[in-house]
């Protein structure tokens, strides 16, 4: 079959969906299928140029496509007679972060304009596709909350999970992934001011506006952190990333609502590593069992670097916690056999 993955991007800029998009195409094509990503720049600042994206994405015409797999807004737009869907998210400024820090879209006349288009689309649109995968419960809670459509739970796997191991528990908590505000590295950076053992911190990934790594920078400044964290402030290959894990104590993971349990959650536990994670980070907590797995704390960084703490303290612990969320993974048989069945049946 030849089948077109729909995702947006940001030139220069690369998160889990731009790997999710690669991996999916990668396997479809073992599969035995003729697989592409079609790749739709998008920009939402300023807020007017959303709908222009939106507009877009519906002009497209892929032709020689026999199915289309769409996966983020504004991409899943395009017309195509099949199409499915595997939905990591909507364009969420427009839904459950309205009304939060997390909006972007300005609180004005025109914002709520704009906030209703986007809305109707999705209402008309996203019931083109015959069917509708979500990365997540929580995807597809708020799918069905905001749109009123059904949807069913598709739990995207790792690329090459075969990759990541375990070579110890040592003495840093690690945190790898794109940094941005709704990530909230910077208050896992300052927990770091609470510990009261020797862990340490490393915090690696692209600021994805210069704002996000000059606050980080400055909070290690202002509080003389600069031998507890280790900030590396652009991407790290998949080789490097493999052995920060390697070496690792555990890993942490605390964005503000996420829609899945996000790649970095996998690949901890392919490492054997316990997780620490928010009670409001979402839909990280379908692997994250607190006390079993990994931690679940409040998003304080006192409650942060407590936990912290624990599994410096415990390192039996923390391997125990690393061993169960790798058999919870495992139980909930999150594998690519499953999602190319569903993504081509």
């Amino acid at each position: 079959m030849k089948i077109a993955i729909l995702n947006n991007c940001i030139p220069f800029v690369s998160g889990g969906a731009e790997h999710l998009a690669d991996s999916l195409c990668l396997k479809l094509n073992q599969y035995g299928h003729n697989a592409l990503v079609v790749r739709i720049p998008f920009a939402w600042h300023p807020a007017e140029k959303i709908v222009e994206h939106m507009l877009a994405a519906r002009l497209m015409r892929l032709p020689y496509v026999e199915r289309v797999i769409g996966l983020k807004f504004p991409a899943y737009y395009v017309p195509q007679d099949d199409k499915v869907l595997w939905l990591l998210h909507q364009f969420r400024q427009a839904y459950d972060l309205w009304g939060t820090p997390y909006q972007d879209i300005p609180d004005t006349p025109e914002g709520h304009k704009i906030r209703e288009v986007i809305v109707a689309a999705d209402n008309r649109y996203l019931r083109e596709a015959r069917h509708i995968y979500t990365n997540s419960h929580v995807t597809g809670d708020r799918l069905k909350k905001f749109n009123g459509i059904a949807s069913e739970v598709l739990y995207p796997p790792l690329n090459r999970s075969e990759d990541f191991f375990c070579a110890s528990y040592g003495d840093y908590v690690f945190y790898p992934g794109r940094v941005t505000g709704g990530k909230r590295q910077a208050l896992v950076v300052e927990a770091m001011k609470y510990v009261k053992s020797g862990v340490k911190l490393v915090v690696a990934g692209q600021p994805e506006r210069t704002g996000d790594g000059e606050t980080i920078h400055r909070i290690i400044r202002e509080n003389k952190l600069e031998s507890k964290v280790d900030f590396i402030p652009r991407f790290i290959t998949e080789d490097e990333k493999v052995l920060r894990f390697a070496d690792s104590l555990a890993c942490i993971y605390t964005p503000y609502d996420e829609d899945s349990y996000g790649y970095v959650t996998l690949e901890a536990y392919h490492s054997r590593k316990p997780l620490i994670t928010c009670d409001d980070s979402g839909g990280i907590t379908i692997l994250v069992r607190d006390g079993q797995t990994g931690f679940v704390t409040a998003p304080s960084a006192q409650a942060i670097a407590a936990a912290m703490d624990r599994l410096y303290e415990d390192k039996r612990m923390a391997e125990r916690m690393g061993n169960a969320g790798y058999d919870l993974m495992m139980t909930l048989g999150i594998n690519w056999n499953t999602v190319i069945q569903r993504l081509t049946s």
